[in-house]
């Protein structure tokens, strides 16, 4: 994968101020006396941590690959029981073996050697400099204070230098990883002081002992893979049947599909927007329709005008979707936006007439995209208008029938998708240039 030179330029700046900190700095704080007992541990902690990091669990997120484990924990131990210096060599040696396992990029592998690295050293120099290491972490108040001030260094520099980087690397803001990797980072901040602290006790008493720590790395592991394992399965379902539904119309196929990803275009348009609420609005707009499973195929696909009861049919399709999406968890938070992608912002749509910005956000702008989608493909009672016959009759329907807000953001990434010097393909040609 190419990235861009920027992006080599920062994590090259990174590593040099790593390397040379953990140098000049490292050698003049506190080392322990290296006996048997000592290479017992280290060992022990450097199976640990690749063990822990081979287990790691990616979090259910359709954007980044965000892996939840107790990795960050045992580096954190490390620089606790043998030191800032010490500390990070073998939390470096841990980590490495997964990278050379699955055969990381050697950008990759840079980059999570500086995170390691310096958050490691960095927590070990905040604990050494504070606390009294002639006791463990949990004797005395003081050195429990001086732990949770290291483990908040820790995870401030570990997250802070990872979401500075990657936003290098994906075109985003530091502040849109930072949120997106919030649940594995609490996780994580969590299991720093717990594991953090045990692990100098169970060293000081028997490094044997040490073994006990991997099976606790057992649970999470466990449980974080059932969670996305369900959630997951839950996801599939949903859009398959979402997209069973768009095949009863041959003239509707893959309209999920394309929704979803001009909602996608939209959404990048609004920075600011948080990362749950991005990633809720384009799983709605993936499954906007479930609720037609209750509509009948002659109504779906009668080819002239509707009837008043017909279209009353119709009509219910908004809420029989937001009941079946209410009785499921990974869902929930999606309900309200399938329930009123219908509502208009002069307040006369369904199913409530919601108006203006009573209307979720989410509802807005899929029903910005799912109406350009229905103008630009051929029912079987008209033709499909052109692209400019479709963005004229959203730019008059703009503040009346959408957001105008979410009609302006549309144009700009309906321009940003196609340079401005070609024609404007139909929203299949875009969907499918992926």
């Amino acid at each position: 994968m190419q990235y861009p030179l920027r992006l080599y330029s920062l994590v090259g700046l990174f590593g040099i101020l790593t390397l040379g900190l953990i140098a000049f700095v490292g050698p003049q704080l506190w080392i322990p006396s290296i006996t048997w007992q000592f290479v017992v541990a280290a060992l022990v902690l450097i199976i640990a941590i690749a063990l822990s990091d081979l287990l790691g669990v990616d979090l259910p997120m359709s954007r980044l690959r965000i892996t939840v484990s107790v990795s960050s924990a045992l580096c954190f131990s490390a620089a606790l029981t043998f030191g800032p210096l010490l500390g990070t060599v073998i939390a470096l040696a841990g980590s490495l073996v997964e990278d050379v396992i699955d055969r990381r990029e050697p950008i990759k592998l840079a980059v999570n050697s500086i995170n390691c690295a310096l958050s490691t050293f960095l927590g070990g120099w905040v604990y050494v400099s504070l606390a009294d290491i002639t006791l463990t972490p949990i004797t005395t108040l003081q050195n429990f204070a001086a732990t949770l001030l290291a483990a908040g260094a820790f995870g401030i520099v570990q997250s802070v230098l990872l979401s500075v980087i990657l936003s290098q690397a994906g075109g985003t803001s530091p502040w849109y990883i930072l949120t997106a990797s919030a649940r594995g980072l609490l996780v994580e901040l969590l299991a720093l002081p717990a594991l953090g602290t045990l692990y100098p006790v169970l060293a000081r008493e028997n490094p044997l002992a040490l073994v006990l720590m991997i099976i606790p790395l057992l649970g999470p592991y466990f449980a974080f893979r059932n969670y996305r394992q369900l959630h997951h399965e839950t996801r599939a379902t949903f859009e398959l049947l979402a997209d069973l539904l768009d095949r009863r119309d041959p003239y509707t196929s893959e309209h999920s599909q394309r929704v979803a990803h001009l909602v996608e275009m939209i959404l990048k348009q609004f920075p600011d927007l948080p990362y749950e609420e991005f990633e809720a609005i384009l799983s709605a707009a993936r499954i906007h329709d479930l609720g037609k499973i209750a509509t009948t195929d002659f109504v779906l696909s009668k080819p002239g005008r509707l009837t008043d009861e017909e279209f009353a049919v119709i009509k219910r399709h908004p809420v029989e979707g937001s009941e079946i999406l209410r009785r499921l968890t990974p869902y929930r938070q999606i309900v309200q936006i399938v329930r009123h992608h219908h509502e208009r912002w002069d307040g006369r749509g369904y199913p409530d007439g919601l108006a203006g910005e009573q209307i979720p956000f989410g509802s807005r702008v899929i029903a910005v995209a799912d109406t350009y989608d229905a103008m630009t493909s051929d029912r079987a009672y008209r033709p499909a208008m052109t692209h400019e016959q479709a963005m004229a009759e959203i730019r008059r329907c703009a503040g009346a029938q959408f957001d105008p807000a979410v009609v302006v953001a549309f144009e700009r990434a309906i321009a940003a998708e196609v340079p401005a010097r070609h024609p404007v393909p139909s929203v299949l040609d875009i969907a499918s240039s992926e």
